[in-house]
This record gives structure tokens, C-alpha cells and sequence, in this order.
């Protein structure tokens, strides 16, 4: 067998520099997948804490918004109220958690990862009030709930919603 003049292999240095460079580019592709995988995670986690929130505020709505009033009790981290059958309810977070409280029964959670709830209270005029001296007035109520999953570098979710009460006397 004849060989045809001029031909050649690969020699040792082109063959390791095709190597090093195939590393490179995997170690790029790795660090890539790497980074889109925690961005997944993370906005896994975001919207986990978002349905979450957006289950309880809807709660807390639609059971506020058939309230038969404000209980003098009430600040702005605790929510109390007589519920349409009269029950006294309670809203409260605690050790990171959002908790529906009935009466002297067991606490329900609602939601975890909670970072704080704040409650403001407002009169017919949309003027803050003071539920303390003036619980009777109380004609909406503005629900502000912050989560955060420990850890996660996604940053907080924030959800507010005001609830006119209907059944307010």
C-alpha cells in the first residue's frame, strides 16, 4: 500500500489543545446549568410562597369581608372579629407562621415562612383609625404579608390587599 506524500496525523500538541479546549467548554456549560437550575429553584420557591400567600390573604377576605365587626382588641400585628356566625377569630403570625385562631380552639396554620403581617384599619372615609378607642368605626381593613424562604437569595414576596367589610354594622 502506497502512501501519498504530504499526509499527516495530528500531532501531541494539537491533540492535548483540542482537549483543553473541549474542558473549557464543558466547564462553561456546567456553570451554566448550575446557575439555571438555582434560578429554578428560586422562583420555584417564589411562587410556592405566592400561592401560598395569595390562599390565605383570599381567606382572611372573604371571612373579614362578612365580619360583624372589629374587636377593640385588634393592633396591627393581630387581627380579632366576630365572624357572620358570631365566632370571635383571630389572625396572628408566630414563629414564622400565619395562624387562623376560633375561639379558644387550636390554632390553624395558614401559611409558612411568614416575615411579618400588618394589619391598618380604616373608617368610612378612608382615614386611619385608632381600633383601640374607635373599633366601631372600622369600615376596611388594608392585610399586608411578607414571606421569605430561609436561605433562599430570591427576595422577599410582598402581597397587600384591602378588605371593605359588608356586614358591618
Amino acid at each position: 500500500m502506497g502512501h501519498v506524500r504530504g499526509e499527516r496525523g495530528f500531532t501531541l500538541i494539537e491533540l492535548i489543545l483540542s482537549i483543553l479546549l473541549l474542558n473549557i467548554l464543558l466547564l462553561v456549560v456546567w456553570e451554566l446549568f448550575g446557575q439555571t437550575v438555582s434560578l429554578w429553584k428560586q422562583g420555584e420557591h417564589k411562587v410556592d410562597m405566592h400561592d401560598s400567600l395569595r390562599i390565605s390573604l383570599d381567606r382572611m377576605s372573604r371571612e373579614l369581608r362578612y365580619t360583624q365587626g372589629i374587636t377593640a382588641s385588634s393592633n396591627s400585628t393581630n387581627l380579632y372579629f366576630k365572624n357572620d356566625g358570631g365566632t370571635a377569630v383571630r389572625y396572628y403570625c408566630s414563629s414564622y407562621v400565619l395562624y387562623r385562631r376560633v375561639q379558644n380552639n387550636v390554632p390553624q396554620p395558614l401559611a409558612s415562612d411568614i416575615e411579618s403581617v400588618g394589619f391598618t384599619y380604616y373608617d368610612s372615609a378612608g382615614i386611619v383609625v385608632d381600633v383601640a378607642s374607635q373599633a366601631a368605626a372600622v369600615r376596611q381593613v388594608k392585610i399586608a404579608i411578607t414571606a421569605a424562604k430561609p436561605g433562599s437569595i430570591a427576595g422577599p414576596v410582598v402581597l397587600v390587599q384591602k378588605v371593605s367589610l359588608r356586614a358591618s354594622r
